[in-house]
């Protein structure tokens, strides 16, 4: 009986020390299930814990035919707690959503909440932010063509831009009404760098600006064009050439030019003042006719010629007088030889005359 009365002390302390395990594990389980309450989130030791934030793109309920949103956040926070292997599963899947509902309201400014949905029953979410600021307008289009600008001051001395071209050529902007009327012109701007020589071909982003030209915030359907600047000399003019002689007297030597004439391209100011270009000739140590290329010098304001070269005739005057006196010498010896043969003939004419007499006084007696 003893035995007996024994082992049931030990069978009341076995069952009492298994209720308070069994206990213990209750008590653990629950502390690992998430629990929601003033946005506080507790987890067992025994379940890896995780956080993340995600940027999540927010979707505007509204109708898109009549109305447009201005204020509106494109993305939302949203930050996630809770079992590891879910947290994980949400970054990657892509399941959460954000949204405002605007169907139910009119034009005007309005402070909507943000909803979420797709975030599992079991993870601890939160947005930021939790409420937006929204205008509601009704909507307005317009077509417009796009306008190039560019800053003249970059472009080089004696050059001028000559066609602009933009593609697209037409947008179209919608937006608010008073935003859509705002807007005077889309500017297509070009940044462009100093002293610039050669056309220009940039992508650059649109703008709608006003009469002032401020910006005005409207939607775009092409956010860029792809624009180009023809980059060409100012004006031209038809010159003359003119010889400026190097180690010589201009007064002994002739010159001439192949061409005669060039035209100059540049600044219209420079051209008007300017008739005849001026082309240094050496003539140091020519005594005979001679042929040179020579090249056009530059001159501010004058950005290029038809022709860079010219082929330069050098003529020394002392050529054509060394040849004059040549032909005078050569006559006088001719003269000199033909009276020498005239004197001889007269001479023998004499004697003929004075044979002939003697001759007959001879036959006289």
């Amino acid at each position: 009986m003893k035995k007996i009365g024994q082992s049931k002390i030990v069978n009341l302390v076995v069952s009492l020390v298994i209720a308070i395990l069994l206990a213990a594990y209750v008590s653990s389980t629950k502390q690992g299930t998430a629990t929601n309450n003033g946005g506080s989130t507790n987890f067992s030791t025994l379940i890896p814990e995780k956080r993340a934030t995600l940027k999540v793109p927010l979707n505007l309920q509204v109708d898109s035919d009549k109305y447009v949103v201005i204020g509106a956040p494109s993305t939302v926070k949203v930050g996630i707690e809770g079992s590891g292997p879910l947290v994980t599963a949400a970054q990657s899947h892509n399941d959460i959503q954000a949204s405002v509902d605007l169907r139910s309201l009119g034009v005007g400014k309005h402070n909507v909440k943000v909803a979420l949905r797709g975030v599992n029953s079991s993870l601890t979410s939160t947005v930021t932010p939790q409420t937006v600021t929204v205008t509601i307008s009704q909507k307005k289009s317009a077509k417009l063509p796009v306008q190039v600008s560019f800053d003249k001051s970059k472009i080089a001395t004696g050059y001028t831009v000559g066609d602009t071209t933009s593609d697209p050529k037409n947008v179209t902007i919608s937006g608010p009404k008073a935003n859509v009327e705002a807007v005077s012109y889309v500017d297509a701007k070009v940044s462009l760098d100093s002293g610039v020589k050669q056309s220009v071909s940039q992508s650059v982003k649109l703008v709608a600006r006003d009469k002032d030209g401020n910006a005005v915030e409207v939607n775009i359907s092409d956010p860029t064009a792809n624009v180009t600047l023809d980059v060409e000399p100012e004006d031209s003019k038809k010159m003359n050439l003119s010889a400026t002689i190097n180690n010589g007297d201009s007064d002994d030597y002739t010159i001439t030019f192949d061409p005669k004439t060039v035209t100059a391209y540049g600044s219209s100011d420079i051209l008007k003042s300017v008739d005849t270009i001026n082309i240094p000739v050496d003539v140091g140590n020519i005594s005979n006719k001679t042929t040179r290329t020579i090249e056009i010098p530059t001159q501010t304001g004058i950005v290029e010629y038809s022709v860079s070269k010219v082929k330069v005739t050098i003529t020394p005057s002392n050529t054509s007088s060394t040849s004059s006196s040549s032909t005078g010498s050569t006559s006088s010896s001719s003269s000199s030889s033909s009276s020498s043969s005239s004197e001889s003939t007269s001479s023998t004419s004499s004697s003929t005359q004075s044979s002939a007499s003697t001759t007959s006084e001879t036959k006289g007696q």
